[in-house]
């Protein structure tokens, strides 16, 4: 799990972004469903803020909006309820490379910019 505590948005990104790229794959369930967590230690992108313990976050289906109301997302809680329409618009770009094009908008609403992008974009389904 990525410590949030005194990093800034963007800061948190460039790790989750780095140890994606570094994942060298997406997290699929045995169904091959994106998922927050997998048996291989695999993560997404709201995967790697949450508690590996957990296997009720970590098997959850269903996007960020539906995460959320599960209230204890361990001690980044409120880093992801903070920057929730940040981390929906990195999760819907990574599940659906047709979304690839918010790119633009993690820049220029959320001031998210960094080296690992396109490759971590790349790694999306095709859906």
């Amino acid at each position: 799990m990525i410590d949030t505590t005194g990093k800034s948005l963007n800061k948190v990104c460039e790790e989750i972004f780095k140890a994606l790229v570094d994942q060298g794959e997406q997290c699929l369930d045995k169904d091959g469903n994106c998922a927050y967590g997998n048996d291989k230690g695999h993560h997404c992108v709201i995967g790697f803020l949450l508690p590996e313990n957990n296997p009720e976050l970590m098997k959850f289906v269903g996007d960020l909006s539906n995460l959320i109301d599960l209230g204890d997302l361990g001690s980044n809680t409120d880093f992801i309820q903070s920057n929730l329409e940040a981390l929906y618009t990195m999760q819907e770009m990574h599940d659906y490379k047709a979304r690839s094009c918010d790119r633009d908008r993690l820049q220029s609403e959320f001031n998210i910019s960094n080296k690992y992008i396109d490759q971590w974009v790349e790694m999306g389904t095709t859906g």
